[in-house]
């Protein structure tokens, strides 16, 4: 199964899609104003014509949870704490982040320790918005923003074989099974999209 794999578009959407079998998108999708426009102008007619068959996706810190968001969200499955079973590939999808500043799904250790803790022991794919603990998570202060919680999870489950998330954008990389797919990076106070923004992996 090919997976297009991107997230934190902050409102960008790349005008051009990889041919694949399930894109998923990690989070941080929508842009910070005109919110609902936004979701049926464009994004909607934007998941419709990607060249994939399925799309799954998960909120992030930038995402807030208003009353029917997930709902207003077409051509896609939306995974908060959920689990889909897609071309015999079981994935999760999680929005949760540590806390920073007063942005939206974030939550200490001892309260994603509970969350994860339900993650099903037989899934294939987890999509977290915010990586784990030490992979993919170092900002560019040298800090570690990743979950440890997540990293213990990730670390008890015998069939999993992609990490996807975003959420640290100067941690943009594949770490073994842990892929951060940020597609746009920081530069004066701007997000700008890579040259390539999506990640491509077979699974």
């Amino acid at each position: 199964m090919r997976l297009i794999l991107g997230s934190d578009l902050h409102g960008y959407l790349p005008a051009s899609v990889p041919e694949g079998d399930l894109m998923i998108l990690a989070g941080d999708i929508l842009p910070e104003e005109g919110i609902w426009d936004f979701i049926t102008n464009r994004l909607n007619p934007w998941l419709a014509k990607a060249p994939v068959k399925r799309t799954v996706l998960t909120w992030g810190n930038h995402d807030w949870p208003m009353p029917d968001l997930t709902m207003g969200v077409k051509s896609a499955n939306v995974l908060v704490e959920q689990v889909i079973k897609i071309g015999g590939i079981k994935i999760y999808g999680s929005p949760w982040s540590l806390p920073y500043m007063r942005w939206a799904w974030m939550a200490p250790e001892r309260t994603l320790a509970k969350i994860y803790q339900d993650i099903p022991k037989d899934v294939d794919v987890i999509v977290s918005h915010a990586p784990p603990y030490g992979w993919g998570d170092m900002n560019s202060k040298g800090e570690h923003w990743g979950s440890r919680r997540l990293r213990f999870r990730m670390e008890a489950l015998p069939n999993l074989k992609l990490l996807v998330c975003g959420h640290i954008h100067e941690g943009y990389g594949r770490y073994g099974i842990v892929a951060n797919v940020s597609s746009v990076y920081n530069a004066e106070g701007r997000y700008i999209p890579r040259i390539d923004p999506w990640t491509v992996v077979d699974i």
